[in-house]
């Protein structure tokens, strides 16, 4: 059956293969009840698995650093301290005691409460952390019930896509790159680590496929385009025809970025771009380098959170992360955006009552300025990083004037505690704000007065602009980067940012899309944050732009009336409204 299914795109990339369906395996787990005097026994035997699980996962821990780098191995280092969390380790033996249960009951029961936990959490990143504990909980059950019959990835000796319904890291880890050309799953994000891991190993992958496994068969001839997240299930002649070129195209593009990765992103009339990298994690960071970003223009901070849970971050934590990226980026900028996380599951005792929509809840600005302590030691990690190193701070979710005067003087008082003690601080340390509020934009000429830089962040500025729930597929169709009022709003916080003379950049997915280059090099913008693997792309796109031609080409689009004539411009039909002079000079 010919058919097309489109999901998301977690590793970039193109392959044509067979598939190889790997049926769900689950571990059968039955509820026992124990005697009293054998609670202790059975304890004991969860503490072997734990072990034996931990000394796997060392080995593992090796041979992914020996494969792919050492900060990729810490993603199993992160494994093995799941080992130790109390929620997990302490929890399970307590459930055993209190409930008279076996022990592969009690690291089920637990595993699911906290799986629910993650699933709950209105963070993509933090969301597919679970894929982490899943893992974790497979290889402790296995070693419980003795069912060690998971395939081994390592062997498959023919050129195969991967087809199931979820693939863990570990199993990532152990594919053989040399006979499996990509991969695609019912289930995953684009931040999960199994994504990391394909990125890492140039594997394409598309995750997030519902209902595939009913669709395709061991055997059947598969396209994965992991770039724009579809599979093509049983291409025709021609379909596959144009598979071969389009995957030849990649592999060239790829080899070309590389080599271009130290040629200035400049428009073909001499305008400079900046092109930074958006990053998740600190292992990143290698692959922002070798795409050619000019340091970090977005860090997302959560991470560390997770990786301390159930305990905050020190102010020790902070500051080893941050001083450490910095330095692998020097002498470029690395941009550290403040904690945005919800409290709904993190940070719950700050909520009167549970929250219906956590997205505009109290979360990111509005959960540092309730929890100053947790703002505080975040920000006392990154001044001490900063010295000597070029680190910026960015709040993130400011929605007017208040929030950022609230904020500043926050960081402030920290500034002062820390000469107090006789810690060195940085004399001028850049502070910015994200613009993904419509408020913000709105007021864009007064927040600028107080900040050196803007960051607009479209993904959330879009969603809210236009009352569009990304997640929800009935109305996904409306969300439009190119909507004249999507075009208007950036604009407006652009010229915003030149009266006042700070920097701008757009750090959301539209940066990502080398579509968009000319609309945003018309407005005026010559930053970009963007997710470093698509670097080269976008950086073709702008060498191939002039930005003048850009400038008449956006007052025309800032002229539309609809985000259909706004696209028909785009793609070159003729156009429906008459140049204004109303974009920003460059």
């Amino acid at each position: 059956m010919n058919a097309i299914f489109k999901g998301i795109g977690a590793s970039p990339g193109i392959a044509m293969g067979s598939a190889l369906v790997l049926e769900s395996h689950h571990l059968m787990v039955n509820r026992r009840t124990l005697k009293p005097d054998r609670l202790e026994a059975e304890v004991k035997r969860f503490r072997h698995a734990i072990t034996a699980a931990r000394k796997e996962l060392e080995i593992l821990s090796l041979r992914v650093e020996e494969k792919m780098g050492e900060k990729l191995s810490h993603i199993f280092d992160a494994h093995i301290l799941i080992l130790d969390d109390r929620s997990f380790a302490a929890g399970t033996e307590e459930h055993i005691r209190r409930e008279h249960v076996n022990a592969e009951w009690g690291v089920r029961t637990v595993v699911k409460d906290l799986l629910a936990q993650f699933a709950a959490i209105d963070d993509p990143y933090l969301n597919e952390r679970g894929g982490d504990l899943e893992d974790v909980y497979r290889r402790v059950l296995g070693h419980l019930t003795g069912d060690r019959s998971h395939p081994d990835l390592s062997r498959i000796r023919e050129d195969a896509i991967i087809v199931a319904h979820t693939l863990t890291p570990s199993d990532t880890a152990a594919l053989n790159t040399q006979s499996v050309v990509g991969f695609v799953t019912e289930l995953g994000g684009r931040t999960s680590h199994t994504a990391i891991i394909a990125n890492a190993l140039e594997i394409p992958a598309v995750v997030g496929l519902h209902g595939l496994l009913e669709k395709v068969e061991t055997g059947d001839l598969l396209v994965v385009d992991g770039e724009r997240g579809t599979v093509l299930v049983a291409p025709d002649a021609g379909e596959k025809e144009t598979a071969i070129r389009a995957r030849t195209a990649w592999r060239q593009r790829a080899q070309d970025g590389l080599k271009t990765r130290d040629l200035p992103a400049v428009t073909t009339d001499g305008e400079v771009v900046i092109l930074r990298s958006n990053i998740e994690l600190p292992e990143e960071v290698e692959t922002s380098l070798r795409y050619g970003a000019i340091g970090v223009g977005l860090y997302r901070s959560e991470f560390l959170f997770l990786k301390c849970s159930p305990n905050l971050p020190s102010e020790e934590d902070h500051y080893q992360v941050y001083a450490e990226m910095a330095d692998r980026v020097a002498p470029h900028p690395c941009i550290v955006r403040t904690l945005d996380l919800g409290g709904e599951k993190y940070f719950h005792e700050v909520l009167d009552k549970e929250e219906a929509n956590p997205v505009m809840g109290m979360r990111a600005i509005r959960l540092c300025l309730r929890r100053p302590d947790i703002f505080r030691t975040q920000l006392r990690g990154i001044l001490r990083a900063a010295v000597g190193r070029s680190i910026q701070i960015m709040f993130p979710l400011i929605s007017g004037v208040g929030e950022l005067v609230r904020a500043l003087e926050v960081l402030n008082k920290v500034r002062d505690e820390l000469r107090q003690e006789g810690h060195a601080i940085p004399e001028n340390i850049p502070i910015g704000i994200m613009i993904e509020v419509p408020s913000a934009a709105m007021v864009a000429d007064l927040l600028a007065s107080r900040v050196d830089f803007f960051s607009i962040g479209t993904n959330d500025l879009i969603q809210y602009l236009l009352a569009i729930d990304r997640g929800n597929e009935s109305v996904a169709y409306l969300y439009e980067p190119h909507h004249p009022a999507v075009l208007r709003m950036l604009q407006r916080v652009i010229l915003a940012a030149r009266d006042a003379g700070i920097s701008v950049s757009l750090c959301g997915e539209m940066a990502s899309d080398p579509r968009y280059v000319p609309v945003l090099m018309g407005l005026g913008l010559r930053e970009l944050s963007l997710n470093p693997v698509t670097i080269p792309a976008v950086k073709d796109a702008i060498r191939s732009t002039h930005a003048g031609e850009a400038r008449t080409l956006t007052d025309r689009l800032l002229a539309a009336s609809s985000a259909d004539e706004v696209g028909r411009i785009l793609a070159g039909e003729p156009g429906a409204a008459d140049p204004v002079d109303s974009s920003p000079e460059a």
